[in-house]
C-alpha cells in the first residue's frame, strides 16, 4: 500500500512538472509561478499572465482564426471602440474577475468627467496670456513652427477664442488626431475597417505582452489608456491599450525604477516639451504626493495638458498660467501648493537655481531650434539641483527638424545610472545624475 501511495503521488508530480514545462514554453519568467506541491493548480489569473514568443505566437494565431471563423473556433478577446459595443467599465469592475485586476486599478476610467465651463475659460485666458509673451520669442524649428500653425488653426478661431468641441474630441476625430501628431502612433478608424484595426489590434495586445520583459507585470496590468479627448482604444482584459499609452509607459517606468523621489522633501520635476501629459499622467500615480510636476510647451501645446490632465485628476490642483501669473515673483513660494503646474517657456526665467530634482525630456529636445536647444540646456544645468537628474529620451543624430543629442553641450557632468533602447523610436533613453 505504501509503494501504491508512492507511485500514485509521483504521477502527481509528474502532472506538475508538466504543466510547468508547458508554462515556461509559453510565458515570460515573471508570469511562471510555484505550483502547489500536489494539486498542481495554475495560475487563472490572466490579468498577470504575459506571453513570450512562442506564447505570442500561439496567441496571435489564435485571434487571427477567431477573426476569420467569427468567433465559432475560437473567441476573440479584444473588442475596438467605434467598432464593438461599447464596455460598461463600471459594471464590468462591480466584482472581480480571473480576467481582470481587482480592485481595479484609478487610471481605469469608469465614467465621464464633466469639467466646468469656468476652467476651458481660463484655458483659453492662459493662452492668450501666454502667446502675448511667447510670440516674439526664439525661432522655432520648422517642425515646430508647423505643429503650432496647426494648432492654432484647430482649437482657435480668428477671434483667438477656444473652440471647444474640438479640444474635448482632440484625440477622437481622425483629421484631428493625423495633423497634431503627424500619424506617429496607430490610431483606429472606421475608414480602415473592422478586419484592418483588428489585426492592427492583435499587433499591439502582442507589443503589451512583450513590453512584460522589462516592466513589472504588477504595473502592466494597471495602466490604462484614458479617455481624454474622444480617443478610439483597444479594450483587453478589462483595459484600454494604444500604442502611445505603451511609449508613455516607457518614459514613466523608465524614472519610476531609477529615480529615488523623496518621501520626506517636496519633489519638483520638470518635464520640458510635454505634449498633452501622457506620461505625466502615468508617473503621477507611481510619485510620492509630495510632489510637484512642472510641466512645459509651447502655448498652443499646453492648452491639451490643461484639458487632459484635468480629465484624469478632477480633484487635483492644477495651476494654469492665469493662476500663478499674479505671483511670479514669488512663485517658488507656491510650487508646493499644486500637483502640476502648467507653464510656457518664459516662465523658467522666475524659477529659483538648484530648485528642480528631476528634468525630463522625451523627443522633443532634438527638434527644436538651437537656439531654444541651448537655452533649455542652459535652464537645466541652472535649474537642477546637483544630485538631481536629466532623463532623456532623443535621437542621437542632426536630422533635419532639430539636433541630435550627441551635438548636445550638457555643461556639466552627469554620471549614467541608465541606458537603455525599448522604444519604438529607435532613440536611447537616458538617465543621468549630475555630479
Amino acid at each position: 500500500m505504501t509503494y501504491f501511495r508512492w507511485l500514485r503521488q509521483r504521477f502527481i508530480y509528474l502532472r506538475r512538472q508538466l504543466i510547468s514545462l508547458y508554462d515556461m514554453a509559453i510565458y515570460q519568467p515573471q508570469s511562471q509561478f510555484i505550483l502547489h506541491r500536489t494539486n498542481a493548480h495554475r495560475c487563472p489569473y490572466r490579468v498577470i499572465l504575459f506571453y513570450n514568443g512562442l506564447g505570442r505566437i500561439l496567441f496571435g494565431a489564435k485571434e487571427f482564426i477567431a477573426l476569420l471563423s467569427h468567433n465559432k473556433i475560437f473567441k476573440k478577446s479584444i473588442t475596438i471602440d467605434g467598432f464593438d459595443d461599447s464596455i460598461d467599465y463600471k459594471k464590468l469592475y462591480s466584482s472581480g474577475s480571473h480576467e481582470l485586476l481587482y480592485p481595479k486599478s484609478p487610471m481605469v476610467n469608469s465614467q465621464e468627467v464633466i469639467i466646468e465651463d469656468s476652467y476651458f475659460d481660463k484655458i483659453s485666458h492662459s493662452f492668450t496670456l501666454a502667446y502675448i509673451h511667447e510670440s516674439e520669442g526664439k525661432d522655432l524649428s520648422t517642425e515646430w513652427d508647423r505643429i503650432s500653425t496647426e494648432f492654432r488653426d484647430i482649437f482657435f478661431d480668428k477671434e483667438n477664442q477656444l473652440i471647444r468641441k474640438n479640444l474635448e474630441n482632440f484625440r477622437g476625430d481622425p483629421d484631428i488626431y493625423s495633423k497634431i501628431f503627424n500619424n506617429q502612433y496607430l490610431y483606429i478608424s472606421n475608414e480602415n475597417g473592422y478586419t484592418h484595426s483588428y489585426l492592427e489590434a492583435i499587433d499591439l495586445v502582442l507589443e503589451y505582452h512583450r513590453f512584460a520583459q522589462k516592466i513589472d507585470k504588477e504595473v502592466l496590468a494597471s495602466v490604462s489608456e484614458s479617455q481624454a479627448g474622444g480617443y478610439r482604444a483597444i479594450n483587453y482584459q478589462g483595459k484600454k491599450l494604444s500604442e502611445q499609452l505603451l511609449q508613455n509607459l516607457v518614459v514613466a517606468n523608465d524614472i519610476i525604477k531609477n529615480v529615488p523621489f523623496s518621501r520626506e522633501e517636496h519633489n519638483v520635476v520638470l518635464d520640458i516639451g510635454v505634449g498633452f501629459g501622457g506620461s505625466s499622467r502615468i508617473l503621477s500615480y507611481y510619485t510620492p504626493l509630495n510632489t510637484t510636476q512642472i510641466l512645459l510647451d509651447l502655448p498652443e501645446t499646453l492648452f491639451l495638458t490643461a484639458y487632459y490632465l484635468k480629465y484624469n485628476f478632477p480633484n487635483k490642483k492644477i495651476a494654469l498660467l492665469e493662476d500663478i501669473y499674479p505671483y511670479l515673483d514669488r512663485l517658488d513660494d507656491i510650487i508646493h501648493e499644486y500637483d502640476f503646474i502648467i507653464i510656457p517657456p518664459f516662465i523658467l526665467d522666475y524659477l529659483k537655481a538648484d530648485s528642480i530634482d528631476l528634468v525630463i525630456n522625451a523627443s522633443s529636445l532634438a527638434f527644436m531650434s538651437e537656439e531654444y536647444l541651448v537655452h533649455y540646456m542652459k535652464e537645466t544645468k541652472r535649474l537642477l539641483k546637483r544630485g538631481g537628474y536629466f532623463y532623456s529620451l532623443n535621437t542621437t543624430e542632426d536630422s533635419e527638424w532639430g539636433i541630435g543629442s550627441y551635438h548636445w553641450d550638457y555643461e556639466v557632468e552627469y554620471l549614467t545610472v541608465m541606458y537603455d533602447f525599448d522604444n519604438r523610436f529607435s532613440y536611447p533613453q537616458w538617465l543621468g545624475k549630475r555630479l
